[in-house]
């Protein structure tokens, strides 16, 4: 029970510990520019750096993106961190209707933030399994998706294989297609700008090493606008001054949420260090000889006052013991005396050992009861109890 506060302690320390771990080697999130990991796209970003494209990295909300900069080309990569408000798509409309492009790069999950942008379809391709030796297979699917332009072949472009597929609407530009020919990345005019769809995955950290993935990104960077806006709000990330009222009370309401669970473990380890109740104490082993336990239990007797009763099993067990041992009878009127205290019956006792022995009688006076002649009624009794 001491050690429990210890071994709590332990696991909330562990606990923390490995969050700070996942946290740190997550950090910025899948599919953001701020991502080390092999999901991010630290190395797009880069990339489009040394390519001579002008980058920038939002960590506002959009809806006054189009405003402040009237065209460019604005990405958005999923999946987000937070959940986006509902103003998002006239936002995305109004970008596009000042010119502007926009790079979709979805994620392929079951996701209502990137299946709800600018009333897209979506096909889902297969369930997933609910078998759980069939789920790591499931999830470690990878595609090769085939060049569908010139500028692409005969290069393929490697993918995690998503669940969701957007339709590329009617007229669209298909860049390239995945397994069984339905397309993956596309291009398509909306008002007055131009959108591309294409799996987040293609331009991961682990992915541009692929020369079909860099081959599409030296594509993108042909057919859009030189200037790439990547949108990091959604990732977590809040510019200073650019935090809207919705995501400060979301803070507040988190930070309150941390202080009272860190009150809460608190008190738990304050409950479980205190012992509850009185002590628990072992009982002592008994420990000692058969002399002990017959001492205690002759105390007991003494103090009922069972001399009498005590005198008369006495002789009672010495005949069953020793039939041929000739005891007189007057020792049966000293056992019916022997209530008189303990003191008779250790004389009567006595007088028992020393017959046993063969020891001659012992000399107590006259004024004994032994030397008394003729039976007693303790004798008749005693002598009713051997008929």
């Amino acid at each position: 029970m001491k050690r429990l506060p210890w071994f709590v302690a332990a696991v909330l320390v562990t606990a923390m510990a490995v969050t700070v771990a996942l946290v740190r080697e997550s950090a910025g999130g899948r599919a953001s520019t701020m991502s080390h990991g092999p999901a991010g796209w630290l190395a797009t970003r880069l990339y489009l750096e040394a390519r001579g494209v002008r980058t920038a990295v939002l960590g506002r909300p959009l809806q006054r993106f189009a405003a402040e900069h009237g065209g460019g080309t604005l990405v958005l990569t999923f999946p987000w961190r937070t959940v986006p408000s509902h103003e998002i798509n006239e936002a995305l409309e109004e970008h596009l209707a000042h010119g502007g492009d926009l790079v979709v790069a979805y994620s392929g999950e079951d996701s209502g933030a990137e299946q709800q942008l600018l009333g897209l379809d979506w096909k889902l391709l297969e369930p997933a399994p609910l078998a759980p030796w069939s789920w790591r297979r499931f999830v470690r699917r990878q595609w090769e998706l085939a060049a569908a332009v010139p500028e692409l072949a005969p290069r393929r472009v490697l993918v995690w294989a998503p669940r969701w597929l957007p339709l590329a609407p009617r007229g669209a530009e298909v860049l390239a297609t995945a397994p069984g020919g339905r397309p993956a990345a596309a291009i398509f005019r909306r008002l007055r700008g131009r959108v591309a769809v294409l799996p987040a995955d293609a331009f991961a950290n682990s992915r541009l090493e692929q020369a079909g993935n860099a081959d599409l990104l030296e594509l993108l960077m042909r057919r859009l606008q030189k200037s790439w806006t990547f949108d990091e709000y959604h990732h977590g990330l809040v510019a200073a001054g650019g935090s809207d009222p919705t995501l400060a009370a979301a803070g507040r309401i988190t930070g309150l949420l941390v202080v009272q669970l860190g009150l809460l473990y608190a008190l738990a380890l304050a409950a479980l260090a205190r012992r509850q109740g009185p002590p628990w104490r072992e009982p002592p082993p008994l420990t000692g000889s058969a002399a002990s336990f017959l001492y205690g239990l002759g105390v007991l007797h003494h103090g009922l006052g069972h001399h009498s009763e005590a005198a008369r099993l006495l002789l009672r067990r010495v005949r069953e013991l020793d039939p041929r041992l000739e005891l007189p009878p007057a020792l049966a009127g000293e056992a019916a005396g022997a209530g008189g205290g303990a003191a008779a019956f250790l004389a009567l006792a006595r007088e028992v050992a020393r017959r046993r022995a063969g020891l001659p009688a012992a000399d107590r006076g006259s004024g004994s009861p032994a030397d008394r002649p003729g039976p007693v009624q303790g004798d008749q009794g005693d002598q009713g109890d051997r008929r």
